[in-house]
């Protein structure tokens, strides 16, 4: 086991290499929203670390570069595939916020305060990320841990680049913290004007904070003094996050769900808090249907299914406080049910939402999310999909250049009722050390007779990733498309609540943005053929979702494909 002294050698001498420009390779992928730390995760790979190996070193810089929507001061779920000799295993590791010990029901809701859940230490979760990847590495990585945090550590203190993305979130008027929080203006505003495009960016003091948690492991991020300023931290911006909420806090290591998809394919997504359920639910439903049939009738098929999907996710809520949720998931991704759901399929209209979902409860709306995948040359593969939240989550930062998330604006409050009257879901409601529900939907597709790693898929863009997820996994088994072609494909989104929204349609759509990208607006004639079935129809930006793809061709080649819609990320294979 290399010493930390030695770990920061071999990052050093290694530093100057870059994985190949393209996103194909034979011996493993990564793909991640910064093109620099999909290269850090490929660089894990040749120095002989697995796909956990390759996703913790990329995580880390993503959440460096990237600190307005991820970073270890938040948290998610992840998809782990292990290849054996005698077929693949899969394994979710839930690393999501939990509400602190002294949360109520009732905390936000009778608040005079209307962005208590959004801003300030209330909106304060539990952090996981660093006990997901700890979980992560104790169970499958290769490379010494200390290794992993090089390329994050050199990052934040010797400086990196303000790309496109970071830029458009450095805006004073809309976060004029930015600007007046000396610990922000320290990073962003150093010389007294927040850095722009172009511009070089030190995160020193987070550089010593990731350095402590290399050397000495995740456990000083959660006892200690690192704990202690995140907690301090939290309470004098009017929180109630407590030393003991961050001793206490442990990942959880569930079971995945899967489907058989046109008796060629196994999907594995994930379990509730998440809503890989969803995705394999809609898939199912939708399996009885001809891929190759037109596309009006497909879309239609297609959003219909996806629509009793969403139905369902209203009870998907946090296993230990959601009586039954397992056998939930489970019954409905039963043959018999999902026959039942297939006879009532409308084929020449679209109802009300209390069609698909008789409860009537609202469907969650959440945010942010940061999407990587990774693969190795022994088929190991690892989907994740990490946040702190909102743009900079709770807006608070600690000492330690920690930003911390405002995770527990996911929950939902009794008696707010949403412009449709439906009520929001009991089982997303608050309570003490409770994870609240998420979109996070990471799934890995495999070959069913040879059990061969198909793709890795996931999204970020909070409740649209369940529909960016399954329009890739669609694109790619069953259109053909390679993963390029998946994430240039214009797409649609349904919560179950109208209008169905469709990327470069109308006014909203902005379609000149679309070509920017070098993605198409959705066609005009499939939109117009769904409102001539009764569909409420809209536009939607193309920034809304952000879904990246790696795939493994026939002769064993990965392609990492990285989302346009994300201008500074990229894939990176070898």
């Amino acid at each position: 086991m290399l010493s930390f002294k030695a770990a920061v050698l071999v990052f050093s001498l290694l530093s100057g290499c870059r994985a190949n420009a393209d996103a194909h390779g034979r011996h493993g992928a990564v793909v991640s929203e910064v093109k620099e730390c999909s290269d850090h995760g490929v660089e894990m790979l040749k120095l002989g670390g697995s796909a956990a190996d390759a996703i913790i070193a990329t995580g880390l810089c993503v959440g460096t570069i990237s600190a307005y929507h991820s970073g270890i001061g938040g948290g998610g779920f992840m998809l782990v595939r292990s290849a054996q000799e005698h077929g693949a295993k899969y394994e979710m590791i839930d690393f999501r916020e939990t509400m602190p010990a002294l949360g109520n029901e009732t905390m936000y809701s009778a608040n005079p305060n209307p962005t208590a859940s959004t801003i300030g230490g209330l909106a304060v979760g539990v952090p996981g990320e660093l006990r997901g990847w700890q979980m992560l590495h104790e169970r499958h990585g290769k490379l010494p841990w200390s290794l992993l945090f090089q390329p994050a550590i050199k990052t934040a203190r010797d400086g990196y680049v303000v790309n496109v993305d970071l830029s458009a979130v450095l805006d004073a008027q809309q976060y004029p913290f930015l600007l007046s929080d000396p610990l922000w203006a320290e990073v962003y505003a150093p010389n007294g004007t927040l850095a722009g495009l172009g511009d070089t960016i030190h995160r020193k003091r987070y550089a010593k904070t990731l350095e402590t948690i290399a050397e000495h492991g995740a456990d000083v991020f959660y006892n200690g003094r690192i704990a202690d300023t995140s907690s301090k931290a939290a309470l004098n911006a009017g929180g109630i996050l407590s030393l003991a909420d961050l001793t206490g806090y442990e990942a959880i290591l569930r079971t995945p769900r899967n489907i058989t998809y046109r008796d060629r394919f196994r999907i594995f997504s994930t379990v509730a808090p998440s809503s890989g359920t969803v995705v394999l639910s809609a898939l199912k439903i939708f399996d009885a249907y001809a891929e190759d049939v037109e596309t009006n009738l497909t879309t239609h098929a297609l959003i219909q299914a996806t629509k009793f999907g969403y139905g369902q996710r209203t009870t998907y809520g946090d296993p230990a406080f959601t009586k039954n949720v397992s056998q939930l998931e489970g019954l409905y991704l039963e043959d018999s049910t999902v026959e039942a759901i297939r006879a009532t399929l409308p084929l020449n209209t679209t109802f009300s939402p209390a069609y698909y979902d008789p409860s009537n409860y609202t469907v969650l709306v959440d945010h942010g999310t940061s999407h990587m995948a990774a693969v190795d040359r022994w088929g190991n593969a690892v989907s994740l999909t990490t946040t702190v939240n909102l743009i900079w989550g709770s807006q608070v930062m600690t000492e330690d250049g920690i930003i911390l998330n405002d995770e527990m604006d996911d929950f939902s409050s009794p008696g707010s009722i949403n412009s449709f009257g439906f009520a929001p879901s009991p089982i997303n409601f608050i309570a003490p050390f409770k994870r609240p529900q998420s979109s996070i939907s990471s799934s890995i597709a495999e070959d069913l007779k040879t059990g061969t790693l198909v793709m890795a898929t996931g999204s970020a863009g909070g409740s649209h990733i369940i529909t960016a997820t399954l329009q890739n996994l669609h694109n790619h088994l069953d259109l053909g498309a390679s993963a390029v072609e998946s994430v240039f494909t214009p797409r649609w989104h349904d919560q179950l609540t109208p209008p169905t929204l469709f990327e470069g349609f109308g006014p909203d759509g902005d379609a000149a943005d679309g070509a920017k990208l070098g993605i198409a607006a959705f066609p005009n004639a499939t939109v117009e053929f769904l409102a001539g079935l009764g569909y409420q129809v809209d536009g939607m930006l193309y920034s809304l979702s952000t879904g990246h793809v790696i795939v493994r061709s026939e002769d064993g080649t990965y392609e990492a494909a990285n989302d346009p819609r994300k201008a500074a990320g990229g894939g990176s294979a070898y």
